[in-house]
């Protein structure tokens, strides 16, 4: 939507040209390779807009993966699951002689890049348990990991009767389930309406904690600062 406000990427995508590639497209055969902005590309694409690129003649494969991760990063665009597999697919192509090499290099936390893999190496079923592997927190890498150790027919069970179940829970309530553990209280969601359009949803946990979601580009990022102030002002106004 906001590609289509400002009739085009105004945050450029960048490309490297193809090794060996012919000095112009012919139609069929690719010259030029995405680093980084693969959504902003797929983005003017559906809407039939002219993508507003960067190119840089020569990168190598090492390289193009640093840059990608530092625009990830740099957005938070990638949830801690997608930033797992992609730590492990650079060290299984090589790129990478290990994961401490791999976090010295991209200056990232060793411990939470190892987590993000662990989440990354979870069985299919134990991800398809979730409504979206995105949902995956980095936190849970270890218990889901060391009930993989302990009983992993189990936790696969548990994983599959999951995805049979004809409704979804949240993903603390799966959590729970994967780890045979049975919460005492259901999250409870509240959702924020705007006509027929749900834009948050407020979600209370077991805990107490309230949690607010709100929905892909409800809040536009220039103003999110009125939002922190409006928050503010309500809590405030009820401590008085």
């Amino acid at each position: 939507a906001e590609i289509a406000s400002a009739n085009g990427n105004v945050q450029p995508i960048k490309v490297r040209r193809i090794e060996g590639a012919a000095a112009v497209f012919d139609g069929q055969t690719p010259i030029f390779e995405i680093v980084f902005g693969h959504r902003r590309h797929q983005a003017c694409l559906e809407l039939g807009l002219t993508v507003n690129a960067i190119v840089v003649s020569h990168m190598d494969d090492k390289a193009l993966f640093e840059a990608m991760d530092r625009e990830n990063r740099g957005r938070k665009n990638l949830s801690a699951w997608e930033q797992g597999r992609m730590y492990d697919d650079a060290i299984r192509q090589g790129l990478y002689p290990s994961l401490r090499r791999l976090s010295d290099s991209l200056g990232v936390n060793l411990s939470d890049a190892s987590r993000a893999v662990q989440l990354a190496k979870l069985p299919s079923e134990v991800v398809a348990a979730f409504a979206s592997p995105l949902d995956l927190q980095v936190r849970w890498a270890k218990p889901l990991a060391d009930a993989m150790q302990r009983d992993p027919e189990g936790l696969l069970q548990r994983a599959r009767a999951l995805v049979a179940a004809p409704s979804r829970r949240n993903s603390s309530g799966v959590l729970a389930e994967l780890l045979g553990q049975q919460a005492a209280e259901k999250a409870t969601e509240t959702p924020v309406l705007i006509g027929k359009r749900k834009v948050a949803v407020l979600r209370t946990e077991p805990s107490g904690r309230l949690i607010v979601e709100f929905e892909a580009g409800a809040v536009p990022p220039n103003r999110s600062h009125e939002l922190a102030k409006a928050i503010k002002a309500f809590l405030s106004s009820d401590a008085a």
